[in-house]
């Protein structure tokens, strides 16, 4: 029978097989969970525990051989997170003391009585609790720090075949694995063919076949993982009756379980990855998941190289097209000079490429055309298009006429950033014309002329019809509303249509961008220019344009999404080190900038020094170098607080490090916390985009860094207080716990009224105990607030308060966003405090305890209760931000009042101090103010102010 993942295995170790076996049975009735085994000695003891199947050791002190110290010793030596609790009669500060420092997880001294056996329980179970968490957290990190290598590995390659091999590599050096491949299925024999391996392997592959259809070769997980297309696992390949043709093999490798899965993206199957561990079971639902996501990134990758390739074999085939054209193509930038041209243009001015790159288009015209060619680029640029005759002069100094015609250049957020235009030679016109068309049909894009009319009936379009909307051009042509009524996105149809009629109306050529849907069904966002031409009476008879598809606009959107959602996992990092890792990571790979580092400030000894930075900045420069302030361009950034942008590092006098190839940097300090360093090789390299993203970066960093530091240092002081409260509580409750026992003793033979007092002083020391233990632990910020009826809670408070024959008034209607459990404990002590000081005539603070005789007097709002001289009426009423709580007894003195909420401070003999003081602890971690003044009837009233109002 298989054993409960619940269950607890405790051995038991104690001189006194007796003590032991009653410990056994008790602590098994305490929790069914716990299942005790026992020994007598250490040596016994720790047979057992070598034998792997203990969750906790509980053992005595003072035992023969080894005692309980010398035992935890040699336990940790071979099972260091074992949880260990020393569980002793024998109890001193030097044992403690001993244990703590040979790693003991608790330490519990024997008591008399059954009772122990549960507070023994509960510590073995929250040991153990602890010590799986923790195994179950390393494991999660390691599957996590795996998945990122991966990640970070298939990001960072340049080829199919780099990813493949890069994947099969870390897998394999991760334990519990031994060996990863990757293959693909062989078109004509069926077969899985590997293409890269990592790890054991000793020509593994080389003697075994693999297919894909149900024969005894293609049942294995690799053929079942191709055929069905989903992970497939072989838990324990000894067995797995599926796993018989390979088994012998494996094992001899020191296999023991297979996972494999299919490299599949949207429909296309890119081959199988298998990968081998050195144990059974080794693939759970986690790992299975993890291996699934896998597979979807590296069949992601792998797609995204064909398409880069397809994209790159299209960029050459468009400048090959540029190129083949008779024509002068050209491009220009806003300054005049030439950014871009064609073949044809050499050879039409007879320049050389390395000439033309350093000249502007104005000095191939002689000097009496170039007024005119710049009115034309003028035009141009400032209409969006024109057209202008001249003569080029070539090198040779031979005037041949042409023709120009330019248009305005934009990027993709409409930034005006030259022209791009043709240059016909007019001596052969006809030419001219065949070569234009071979220009059309080669751009990114269609050419058309339509009329305007609803449908948009195309009379001629031409260039990449097919490839941008799926139709043939004859198909757009033929049907007179093929391109409004089905092209066009149904969304969009009434925008583009109004659009263009009110550039017509403006006599004005129109841009716009809108969606299409290809014949297909595929959704594009296109870009289209365009113009109407006129008849003679002024109407637009005719629209002539062109139409282009932008869609990879929306690609830099999604990569501007992208960055918003790394910057909200920087503002959720719990850790600075894990902030400056996303923030290196974003930098590198969504904003694509070469190489990044983020120094950290040590303030001990005045220090930028490197916390994390790329693969990238480690190739250029080595592990980048500590800084001292003010020393280098870092150094200096970070003591001036202000962002520093070098184009180009090589003209910066006596730089830093002046051998590193970095040429370009941005340097953005992190506030006090330290820098953001971002280099290239290259000089210039970094645009506005750029810089603005970065710095975008930045900000958020340094706020995500101020927000882990501020919750740093109140972690470590409540951790310090909570932890100065539980030491003192727990010294000052042992020998209470004594006290009480002996004191007990004396009862039962005697009655005498001194051991009275001595029963009502160990009270009063448990009641302070009690409220320091509260008050430490009262300071947390409030993080869960909630609306809060602010009457139903005083009426629930009233009947938690003994109040004798006190009357309450409650004048509150509002609700208030709070902790309802700590703000009850502030009205509780409140109440309290107004009822007991009232009772002896001068003021109290919660916390103190007095015998009443009856649970008091409650009214309904406003109403009154008549009640003698020593009775006491609280009100507890609204404020605009707040509610007070009053009452008409004799009141604080005013030169009393800045002190009651200090620990410790009472005006009674047996109270503690503690109790306004955890008022004003629950008001601090609300984000409110409390302060004391004289109510009405000359009593004192607490005004607690800073609430925010629900609803």
């Amino acid at each position: 029978m298989s054993r409960s993942p619940d269950a607890i295995r405790v051995l038991h170790v104690d001189d006194d097989p007796q003590l032991a076996e009653l410990a056994a049975t008790y602590l098994e009735r305490e929790d069914d969970r716990i299942d005790v085994e026992t020994a007598t000695n250490a040596s016994e003891g720790l047979d057992r525990v070598g034998d792997g199947d203990v969750d906790c050791v509980v053992s005595d002190y003072d035992m023969p051989g080894n005692n309980g110290i010398e035992f935890l010793e040699a336990v940790r030596e071979d099972r260091p997170e074992l949880p260990f609790i020393l569980y002793t009669g024998k109890g001193s500060e030097e044992v403690a003391s001993d244990a703590i420092a040979s790693g003991v997880t608790d330490y519990l001294q024997k008591e008399s009585g059954t009772g122990q056996y549960a507070v023994l329980a509960n510590r073995i179970a929250n040991a153990v609790e602890q010590y799986r968490t923790g195994q179950r957290a390393a494991e999660l990190d390691r599957i996590r720090t795996l998945a990122s290598e991966i990640n970070t590995a298939i990001v960072r390659a340049d080829s199919r075949n780099a990813v493949e091999r890069r994947v099969c590599e870390i897998i394999s050096d991760s334990e519990p694995y031994r060996f990863a491949w990757i293959g693909e299925v062989h078109a004509e024999t069926g077969r899985i063919e590997p293409r890269v391996s990592a790890g054991v392997e000793r020509g593994y592959l080389d003697g075994i076949t693999i297919t894909t259809d149900e024969s005894a070769t293609g049942r294995g997980p690799a053929g079942t993982a191709i055929r069905e297309r989903r992970v497939a696992v072989s838990q324990d390949i000894t067995e797995d009756d599926d796993f018989d043709p390979w088994e012998s093999a494996a094992v001899e490798r020191g296999f023991r379980s297979v996972a494999a899965l299919p490299l599949e993206y949207q429909d296309t199957l890119y081959g199988a990855l298998a990968v081998y561990a050195d144990r059974p079971n080794a693939f759970d639902a986690t790992e299975r998941e993890l291996l699934a996501e896998l597979g979807d990134d590296i069949a992601h990758v792998i797609h995204s190289f064909e398409v880069r390739e397809s994209l790159r074999e299209e960029r050459d085939f468009v400048d090959q097209a540029l190129d083949s054209l008779t024509d002068v193509f050209y491009v220009i930038d806003t300054d005049g000079t030439f950014r871009r041209w064609n073949d044809h243009l050499v050879e039409a001015v007879g320049y050389s490429d390395e000439a033309i790159e350093g000249m502007r288009a104005t000095e191939l015209f002689p000097e009496d055309e170039r007024d005119r060619i710049r009115a034309a680029m003028e035009e141009t640029l400032t209409t969006g298009e024109a057209a202008v005759e001249s003569v080029v002069l070539t090198a040779g100094g031979e005037r041949v006429p042409y023709e120009f015609a330019g248009s305005s250049l934009t990027d993709r957020d409409g930034e005006l950033v030259g022209i791009i235009g043709i240059g016909r030679d007019l001596t052969e016109r006809k030419r001219r014309e065949r070569r234009l068309s071979r220009l059309v049909d080669n751009l990114p894009g269609m050419v058309y002329r339509c009329a305007n009319e609803p449908g948009w009936p195309m009379e001629d379009v031409r260039g990449e019809v097919t490839e941008l909307t799926g139709y043939r051009p004859s198909e757009l042509e033929d049907d007179e509303s093929v391109y409004g009524e089905r092209v066009i996105h149904p969304e969009d149809r009434e925008a583009v249509w109004e659009s263009i009629q009110k550039a017509i109306e403006r006599r004005e050529p129109f841009e716009i961008t809108y969606r299409i849907r290809t014949r297909d069904g595929e959704a594009k966002w296109v870009w289209e220019r365009g113009r109407a031409t006129y008849d003679d009476g002024g109407e637009a008879v005719a629209l002539e344009g062109f139409v282009t598809d932008v869609t990879d606009h929306e690609h830099h959107r999604r990569a501007i999404d992208a960055l918003h959602e790394t910057v909200r996992s920087v503002m959720r990092a719990e850790t600075a080190e894990r902030a400056v890792e996303i923030s290196i990571d974003t930098v590198h790979d969504v904003l694509d900038m070469p190489a990044s580092a983020v120094h950290l400030h040590d303030e001990d000894e005045d220090k930028l020094v490197p916390v994390a930075w790329t693969d990238m900045t480690e190739e250029l420069v080595g592990e980048p170098p500590v800084f001292e302030l003010g020393e280098g361009l870092a150094g200096e950034a970070f003591e001036s607080g202000e962002p520093v942008i070098y184009g180009d590092i090589s003209e910066v006098s006596e730089p830093f490090n002046p051998d590193t190839p970095v040429r370009s940097e941005i340097i953005l300090p992190l506030g006090d916390h330290g820098v953001l360093l971002i280099g290239s090789t290259e000089p210039g390299a970094f645009d506005d985009v750029d810089v603005s993203l970065a710095e975008t970066v930045a900000a958020h960093t340094t706020t995500a860094l101020d927000r882990i530091e501020r919750e740093r240092e109140l972690e470590r002081q409540n951790e310090q207080l909570d932890e100065f409260a539980s030491i003192v509580s727990h010294d000052l409750r042992n020998p209470l716990n004594a006290a009480e026992g002996y004191l007990d003793l004396f009862r039962s033979d005697r009655d005498d009224e001194h051991l009275d007092a001595v029963a009502r002083a160990h009270d009063r020391i448990g009641a302070l105990i009690d409220d320091l233990l509260e008050l430490a632990r009262e300071g947390a910020e409030v993080t869960d607030a909630e609306p809060v009826d602010l009457a139903r809670l005083v009426e629930d408070c009233w009947e938690n308060v003994d109040t004798g024959s006190a009357t309450l008034v409650v004048d509150a209607e509002s609700a208030v966003l709070a902790d309802r459990s700590r703000l009850a404990q502030l009205l509780e002590n409140l109440i309290r405090n107004s009822v007991e000081h009232s009772s002896t005539g001068s003021r109290a603070t919660p916390g103190d305890s007095v015998e009443h005789g009856s649970t008091g007097t409650r009214t309904e709002s406003g109403d009154s209760v008549e009640h003698g001289d020593d009775d006491v009426t609280i009100t507890v009423g609204d404020l605009d931000d707040g509610f007070y709580v009053a009452d008409d007894g004799p009141g604080i003195p005013e030169a009393d009042r800045e002190r009651i909420f200090e620990s410790g401070y009472s005006t009674r003999e047996d109270g503690t101090g503690f109790g306004l003081a955890i008022v004003k602890e629950v008001a601090d971690a609300h984000g409110c103010d409390v302060r004391v003044t004289e109510s009405e009837a000359g009593g004192a009233r607490f005004e607690i102010t800073g609430f925010e109002r629900a609803g």
